[in-house]
């Protein structure tokens, strides 16, 4: 039959483009979803009206990474992003004159802080052994944020349980974001290549059709006796 073969192949296409472009659309930009930075606490990494990628199925969480969690442990409402300092079984300490946080004893290398000022802000000293399964959390602009410094009132110790984080900043040339962003628009071409085919194979149907000859039946009148 003409067309059929462009047929089969349409419906090919077609199903294939859906599942790819599902498969990109969903992971990456449903579970890696572009958000705006709305506040200064993470400068100058991250600042006011940069657009960031999260990462929403992220399922370990490491030291220096910074998350998307709910507030809503320390009673404010929304998401907030900060930066993880220290993890289950860390103890993370601050003592006045001194020009770093203590991790686990020795100084905390932190370059990515505001002015090279890893103190500033804190005003009171503190020393936190983090429980397992939370995350002692800070700002990068250490002078303007309102972080576990200030939140031993609210949890213990200032943490966040690991459940309340919903994200993990990932870079948005990391592979697994190119890779999935493209697998959607490869999707939407394979899809518009289905089409394409389909509407290919029903046109040669009807030429096929408007061009096969006519059958006629006579009728032959009955013989007379």
């Amino acid at each position: 039959m003409p067309g059929r073969g462009l047929g089969v192949a349409s419906v090919v296409l077609l199903v294939l483009g859906a599942v790819l472009t599902c498969v990109g659309a969903l992971g990456g930009y449903f579970f890696m979803p572009t958000k705006v930075v709305y506040s200064d606490n993470m400068k100058p990494t991250h600042l006011r009206g940069d657009s960031r990628v999260f990462n929403l199925l992220v399922t370990k969480v490491d030291r220096g990474d910074v998350v998307l969690f709910d507030a809503s442990v320390w009673g404010e409402r929304g998401m907030f992003v900060e930066r993880v300092v220290a993890v289950g079984g860390d103890r993370i300490e601050y003592w006045p004159g001194v020009r770093t946080l203590i991790l686990n004893g020795k100084p905390l290398d932190e370059p990515y802080v505001l002015g090279a000022d890893a103190v500033a802000g804190s005003f009171a000293a503190f020393s936190v052994v983090v429980p397992e399964g939370r995350l002692f959390l800070l700002g990068d602009n250490r002078g303007n944020s309102a972080d576990s410094r200030y939140r031993f009132a609210e949890t213990e110790g200032g943490t966040v349980p690991l459940s309340a984080v919903k994200g993990a900043v990932i870079e948005k040339g990391h592979p697994l974001v190119v890779g999935l962003r493209s697998t959607m628009f490869v999707g939407i071409a394979v899809l518009s290549l289905g089409a394409v085919s389909g509407i290919a194979s029903l046109r040669r149907r009807r030429a096929a059709a408007a061009a096969a000859p006519v059958a006629y039946a006579w009728q032959v009148p009955p013989q007379g006796h």
